[in-house]
């Protein structure tokens, strides 16, 4: 099941794999195509594909048809209190209709007189024509009567590529990557869509809960309103690293975390509060982490699927601020299959106070590094992972490395 909904909302709808809707869990409409040569169920058909229109919230489900496909996309509006829009595209040379298994919706025409005939559906079924690359759209009200919605207000809802447009929007607020391992990018937007269509987590992990409002700061929440949690998590985490005598990588990760929301919330007594503590700690005990960066009991990203913890993996492969504050760009350095391929980051956490975005060009089998810094003066930044004797106090710049560090493959797992 595929979600779609809007932000902060108090409903989540969902897309099966044909393409059936749903609304909290509850089928609430399924589609059918009947095309020049006959009925076409989507859950039968071997032709079904789906996808996320750039891994985000909006869903388009393909089936053949003969001449080409007949496409459906879903996605969920704000208008109305809520709503799940359903457009019917006819991406074939031939014209065929569309029935949906029941009438208390919101269509752009009135279904056909004739009812359905030729496939047996539930009472009150109805069926609209669409032509020739041409697109019919439906809608269903979260609450109340979807009927009520009039063609002209349904032909006036956002299309799905202004939602689409939408959501990369709010996504950018966050941190973006385009490098080669494709995966990474792909697994920071779902991850993000997935917060944004949800309340914030409620869990005993203090790693979890500090990271899920620390991500949600970043996609544009107030941090003042989460300063309460993440001050109490904090201080578990740290005192249950006491406990264990070890610190591992992601309680680190939450804790740079926690002193990220509270300097943008405004506690600046706070961050330093925590700033000291964990200081203290980190002198004291073992810290678990690999000499790499990376934690012992964590292989890669594919053991963190489904969690919050996905974004921050994904980000400190590609920079990580080392216990005396230096910020360091590709702190596991650059894998031999990159060679030669261009890549840039925007906006990732590099310390409380500072974002971080830079981009990789290629010299032969030198890399051009080129970086921009967002926050206060003063940030050292290093690339030791690739080139010691790199070193820089500039707020932006550019420099060529003299080398880079070879097989990283079990990280691009």
């Amino acid at each position: 099941m595929r979600a779609v909904g809007v932000r902060g909302a108090a409903w989540i709808g969902g897309v099966n794999a044909w393409g059936d809707v749903f609304v909290d869990g509850q089928q609430r409409l399924c589609w059918f195509v009947a095309a020049d040569d006959r009925w076409y169920r989507p859950s039968r058909e071997t032709t079904v594909r789906q996808r996320e229109i750039s891994g985000v919230p909006v869903i388009e489900t393909r089936i053949k048809v003969p001449g080409g496909d007949a496409v459906q996309r879903v996605y969920g509006v704000a208008n109305f209190g809520g709503a799940i829009v359903v457009e019917i595209y006819n991406d074939s040379s031939l014209p065929f209709a569309v029935a949906f298994d029941r009438g208390d919706i919101a269509t752009m025409r009135a279904p056909s007189p004739t009812g359905v005939q030729g496939i047996d559906l539930p009472v009150g079924s109805v069926v609209l024509p669409v032509g020739h690359h041409a697109t019919m759209r439906a809608a269903i009200l979260i609450n109340g009567d979807s009927r009520q919605i009039s063609a002209g207000e349904l032909e006036s809802l956002p299309s799905f590529e202004q939602v689409e447009r939408g959501w990369l929007g709010a996504l950018q607020t966050a941190s973006r990557i385009d490098v080669p391992e494709a995966s990474w990018s792909t697994i920071l937007t779902s991850q993000r869509c997935k917060l944004m269509l949800s309340p914030p987590v409620e869990t005993d992990d203090q790693v979890d809960l500090i990271l899920d409002r620390a991500e949600r700061v970043r996609l544009g929440d107030k941090a003042g309103q989460w300063v309460g949690d993440v001050a109490i998590a904090t201080e578990q985490i740290i005192k249950q690293c006491v406990k264990d005598s070890t610190i591992s990588w992601f309680a680190q990760r939450a804790i740079l975390a926690a002193s990220m929301l509270l300097h943008r919330a405004g506690e600046s007594r706070g961050k330093q509060d925590i700033a000291l503590a964990w200081s203290r700690l980190a002198e004291a005990i073992e810290i678990t982490a690999s000499a790499d960066g990376a934690d012992k009991n964590v292989a890669s990203s594919t053991e963190l699927l489904g969690s919050v913890r996905q974004i921050a993996w994904v980000e400190s492969q590609l920079v990580a601020m080392r216990r005396d504050g230096v910020i360091e760009i590709c702190p596991r350095g650059i894998d031999a299959a990159w060679l030669g391929a261009n890549f840039e980051c925007h906006k990732l956490l590099a310390t409380p106070e500072h974002l971080i975005s830079y981009a990789v060009r290629w010299h032969g089998d030198k890399p051009a590094l080129l970086w921009e810094i967002d926050g206060p003066v003063g940030a050292r930044v290093m690339a030791s992972a690739i080139d010691s004797s790199f070193v820089s106090t500039d707020m932006r710049g550019e420099t060529l490395l003299n080398g880079f560090a070879q097989d990283r493959s079990a990280l691009l797992k």
